[in-house]
C-alpha cells in the first residue's frame, strides 16, 4: 500500500465528526505533534498519525517499500462513515466526557459483543443525548470500545434496569470474536 498526505477537505470531514462527538479539539489533541497520513486498500481508507519528522524520511522510502502499517492508527473510512480505531480509544479517554463507565458485569458483557443495559450503568454525563457515538469505560476508566446512546443521558433515571441505554458499535472482544 502506498502511504499519502490526508488531502484537507477530506481531513476537515473527519476533524468534524470526532469533534462533534468526542469534544472540540479532540482531534488536534489525538495527533499532538503528529501528522495525518493515508493508505488505501481496496475501498478502505486508513488514517494514521506519524511523528512530523518522518515525513521527509518515509516521502522517500515509499517509492522502495510497501508499507503496511505506519505510526498509530486513528481509524478508518469505510462507506463514507469515519470509524475510529481501537487502538487510539484509550488515548482520548482524558480527552472527553463523551463516555459511560460501566460495572464488572456490564463490562464483561460489553467485551463479548452485548449492549449496555441500565443497571450496568456507573456513570453518564447528562449532556449527551440519543445517538451519540460514546467510549465504554470498566470502572478502572479503561475503554472497551465504542457505543451509541439508545436514550438522552438526562433520561437515564426513568428506564428499568434491563433496559437498553447504549448499543455495542466496537469492542476490544471482536477481535478474539472474529478470529478466534
Amino acid at each position: 500500500m502506498k502511504m499519502e498526505l490526508v488531502d484537507p477537505v477530506d481531513w476537515t470531514s473527519i476533524i468534524e465528526q470526532i469533534d462533534i462527538e468526542f469534544g472540540a479539539g479532540v482531534t488536534k489533541r489525538l495527533l499532538g505533534d503528529r501528522v495525518p497520513v493515508t493508505m488505501t486498500r481496496g475501498s478502505t481508507r486508513t488514517f494514521y498519525a506519524i511523528p512530523t519528522k518522518w515525513m521527509s524520511s518515509l516521502t522517500e522510502l515509499t517509492e522502495s517499500l510497501d508499507i503496511q502499517f505506519i505510526g498509530k492508527q486513528l481509524g478508518s473510512v469505510e462507506k463514507g462513515r469515519f470509524r475510529l480505531s481501537l487502538q487510539i480509544l484509550g488515548d482520548m479517554v482524558e480527552m472527553t466526557d463523551s463516555f459511560i463507565i460501566v460495572s464488572r458485569q456490564g463490562a464483561e458483557a460489553f467485551t463479548y459483543g452485548r449492549s449496555i443495559i441500565r443497571q450496568s450503568v456507573l456513570e453518564l454525563d447528562p449532556s449527551l443525548v440519543r445517538g451519540q457515538r460514546i467510549l465504554v469505560l470498566n470502572e478502572n476508566k479503561e475503554c472497551l470500545g465504542i457505543a451509541a446512546l439508545s436514550v438522552d443521558a438526562s433520561k437515564l433515571q426513568r428506564l428499568g434496569a434491563d433496559k437498553l441505554v447504549a448499543k455495542n458499535l466496537v469492542d476490544i472482544g471482536w477481535f478474539i470474536r472474529r478470529l478466534g
